[in-house]
């Protein structure tokens, strides 16, 4: 059976999926589509993996995204069998449930310059506006994003004349043609109508709804019996033997996506085994990375494990593949406006969206209008969106609250008053002597009650300004005061390090194992790694118990370049995503003079302190430019920045970790990665000077006359290092204890002084 590449944007996929039914199975297609998502991969990129010939569905969606015309000239190199089939792209209009279509034309010279100019404006309009996002992450983002439409609009030209150098057919020649020119590429012949194999090709609905569907086959009966008869069982409080009904069709039908994602809204909502339902989830998105109804649960489980940033990521994976999925617009605008407040203009496009639907709540008018009123700074249209809400919902008691700050802002005393009074009716704490003052004009002096038969204030002037600052100040702390009262057990605040990922290497003695107790109860996920497994899981039950703290476990000796370079490939796709690498595997060996060095010596402290930090480096840094994001601190020494006798080969690895520091600094700034490292000098509580003397403990017992730092310490500074705001790079951190100058100058005259207390 001839096996071609299928190639085309996720807003084409209703059209792909027809048109690789219309031609099974005498010719199979594997499928390659790319979303807008600004990190996601080039269709360029994804077709280099092989050397199929390629069907390119070039439609409007795909002639304007940049995921696929970046690099366009790759797809349609002159050695590549390539055929472009030109197809209508249909996106969901302004009006629920309507479908715009965008017929895609590409015929001849004048084409080319309709889209010539489409890519130079777009990059001119992005050039003008310059970035909404004024954190550093956020405008690292939109440089690369503006740097992609330039490319692009660059070589967009010579990519649309390949395009028709190729001598595409048209979605209508197709079907007019039975698909021929498919069965003719694929290097087959049409199948005969008198075999099996002759059945009419696959023809969609009739399109007078502007709208190209895929008519699925339907599940066999027999599956769909099975999912009702296991909701009717588990609606009868029967869940268990509805959940066993459901695993046992799997294992008759395992190819049934929907049998799978039935299963797992099973778990999640009738069982509450929101873990379970995350594996099965997961499995079936390892099948179908589109599907839709997998990608919304799984945002809502991720959601309910207060990791927000993974649900957002499946959000917009479901809008590139359905824009228009119900209830999307309304989630990923209202977890944008709570959880990501630095992107108020991305979730108020998504929020004005969903504001446009006849079924949309109260709440999703009122976070719209907040928004509004606030970053976007459109007062007017913001009470608009309130009058809304509190006529969707009259009992909405912050969007009345929210209307009288801005009526009492614009001079409507009257309008502000009541709709003060209906907020203060519905919800007490609104009624405070602040508010009653700034409403009502005066305060009972008995009971502090309102005065409902005082007038309007008539407060002009600073007086009215003042009290107006004072109520936009009381919406948070009152909108905190309403959720704290409606919800007896509120969530945690999230922790510093939540959603963060770290590898840190060396983790189970010293430094590494101090670092680890450090990042542990500010949330942080932790990829622990060394060569002692017995040592790792006990760390990590150590950090589950007392913190809560995710771990992925890696035994893994830095040294060996092919172990590193499969340990974090083969990392589970939940761990795959390193937010900060630490360094921190090193070790000294050996105290001799150049001459009389060890060679073993040597070669193990070059292998792990120079090559080990640079394997995994190598291995981890390709996500972090990819995802342009990152910190990477390597733990150095002051050995790095002085050599002292004795010390030869050690200071040579050490001042090596320096200089690759900054190369690496170097290299790696155009992608907004942080790198830094710290040097301690002599530092107890680890095993450094035992391992140095091959075990031989009463040579290692060096600090008995001083005070040195403590593991804890370099932890507490590596802390610092990595919690910094995005725009802030530690680059060099040098460590010293009070009684040492240099590697050399140590004021040996006791511990005593300078021995830390314990609440240290």
């Amino acid at each position: 059976m001839p096996l071609l590449a299928l190639a085309y944007t996720h807003e084409d996929l209703s059209a792909a999926q027809r048109i690789a039914a219309a031609v099974a199975p005498a010719v199979e297609f594997e499928h390659y589509a790319v979303g807008r998502a600004n990190d996601g991969e080039l269709l360029a990129d994804l077709l280099r993996k092989n050397r199929l010939p390629v069907v390119l569905l070039v439609s409007d969606s795909l002639l304007t995204n940049p995921n696929a015309m970046l690099h366009g000239v790759d797809l349609l190199p002159a050695d590549r069998r390539v055929l472009p089939v030109i197809i209508d792209a249909h996106r969901p209009g302004p009006e629920e449930g309507e479908v715009i279509t965008v017929h895609t034309t590409l015929h001849d010279r004048s084409d080319i310059t309709r889209y010539v100019s489409h890519w130079q404006d777009r990059y001119i309009e992005l050039r003008r506006g310059g970035s909404d996002y004024p954190d550093a992450v956020g405008q690292h983002a939109f440089r690369n994003y503006l740097g992609k439409i330039r490319e692009t609009s660059i070589g967009v030209e010579e990519v649309l004349e390949r395009i028709l150098t190729r001598q595409p057919v048209t979605d209508a020649d197709l079907r007019g043609d039975a698909y021929a020119p498919l069965y003719r590429f694929a290097g087959t012949s049409l199948p005969d109508p008198g075999g099996d194999a002759g059945a009419e090709p696959f023809e969609p609905e009739p399109t007078e709804t502007m709208q190209e569907t895929l008519t699925e086959e339907p599940l066999q009966q027999h599956v769909r019996d099975w999912i009702a008869q296991a909701w009717e069982m588990s609606d009868a409080g029967k869940t268990p033997a509805a959940l066993e009904l459901l695993h046992h069709s799997l294992e008759h039908q395992p190819e049934e996506l929907e049998l799978h994602y039935q299963y797992a809204l099973m778990l999640a909502l009738a069982a509450d085994r929101l873990p379970a339902a995350r594996l099965e989830i997961d499995s079936l998105l390892d099948n179908d990375p589109h599907y839709p109804e997998a990608l919304f649960l799984s945002g809502e489980l991720y959601l309910a494990e207060q990791r927000y940033q993974e649900a957002r990521d499946d959000w917009e994976r479901l809008y590139d593949v359905q824009a228009d999925y119900p209830e999307l617009n309304q989630r990923l605008g209202l977890l944008l406006a709570e959880r990501f407040p630095a992107e108020s203009a991305e979730a108020a496009a998504y929020l004005r969206v969903a504001c446009k639907q006849e079924d949309a709540t109260a709440q999703v008018l009122y976070r719209y209008a907040e928004l509004l009123a606030g970053p976007l700074q459109r007062e007017e249209k913001a009470i608009s969106m309130l009058y809304r809400a509190v006529h969707r919902d009259p009992d909405h008691a912050p969007a009345h609250y929210r209307l009288a700050v801005s009526q009492f802002d614009r001079g409507e005393n009257g309008e502000a008053r009541k709709h003060f009074l209906r907020a203060a009716e519905l919800e007490p704490e609104y009624d405070t002597p602040a508010n009653r003052r700034a409403f009502l004009g005066r305060v009972t002096p008995a009971s502090g009650a309102m005065a409902a038969s005082s007038p309007p204030p008539t407060t002009t002037g600073t007086a009215t300004g003042d009290a107006l600052v004072a109520l936009k100040q009381n919406i948070a702390d009152l909108e905190a005061m309403l959720a704290a009262r409606t919800d007896p057990a509120p969530a945690a605040p999230p922790r510093p390090g939540e959603g963060k990922t770290v590898l840190l290497t060396g983790a189970t003695s010293g430094i590494g194992l101090a670092t680890a107790r450090r990042l542990a109860p500010d949330g942080y996920r932790l990829i622990i790694a060394a060569r002692r497994t017995e040592r790792l899981e006990q760390l990590a039950e150590e950090l589950r118990d007392a913190h809560g703290t995710e771990t992925h476990l890696l035994t893994l000796d830095v040294a060996d370049r092919e172990r590193v370079g499969e340990a974090i490939a083969g990392l589970p796709e939940a761990w795959s995503n390193i937010d900060i690498l630490l360094n921190n595997a090193g070790k000294a060996k050996g105290f001799d003079p150049i001459h009389t060095g060890d060679l073993d010596h040597w070669d193990e402290m070059i292998d792990v302190n120079l090559r080990g930090l640079l394997y995994v480096t190598r291995a981890v840094t390709p996500g972090m430019v990819a995802r342009g994001t990152g910190t990477i601190v390597n733990v150095a020494s002051t050995a790095g920045k002085e050599v002292y006798p004795n010390g030869n080969v050690y200071c040579a690895t050490k001042h090596a970790v320096d200089a690759l520091t900054y190369a690496m600094r170097l290299d790696l700034v155009q992608h907004g990665i942080r790198v830094g490292q710290i040097c301690p000098a002599h530092v107890e509580e680890t095993e450094f000077a035992v391992v140095r003397f091959d075990g031989d403990r009463e040579r290692a017992r060096i600090y008995e006359d001083f005070q040195p730092l403590r593991s804890s310490d370099v932890a507490e500074t590596i802390h610092y290092m990595i919690s910094r705001p995005a725009h802030v790079n530690i680059m060099d951190v040098v460590l010293q204890g009070t009684q040492q100058a240099s590697s050399t100058v140590v004021d040996r005259s006791g511990r005593e002084r300078f021995a830390p207390r314990e609440e240290e």
